[in-house]
């Protein structure tokens, strides 16, 4: 029978394992975001942030394919030296010529 802990002790799955596995190492985590399926910002932009990987995140911010980025509901976290990294990948995505 399970127990309650059991039963919250799921086991990764393979796209968190591999967000996980590509965060080990900054710079082909960086590279990856030119070629990274838009479906897979999300949860990896959590994980760049979940595990305080502030270069690869801030870089997320700026290569962010949707049009918004929602990061109210990171103001629920205590995180909030990682919230400060997001912000300043906005203020260095707004400072680029190029983008709107």
């Amino acid at each position: 029978m399970q127990t309650p802990e059991d039963e919250q002790q799921t086991p990764p799955t393979l796209q968190e394992l591999a967000g996980r596995s590509l965060l080990k190492d900054k710079s082909r985590a960086i590279l990856a975001l030119e070629d990274l399926p838009i479906q897979l910002f999300p949860p990896l932009f959590m994980e760049a942030f979940n595990r305080r990987h502030t270069e690869v995140l801030k870089k997320m911010v700026q290569a962010w394919p949707f049009t918004r980025l929602p990061l109210g509901a990171l103001m629920n976290t205590l995180q909030l030296g990682m919230i400060r990294v997001a912000l300043d990948g906005l203020d260095m995505l707004a400072a680029q010529q190029d983008r709107p």
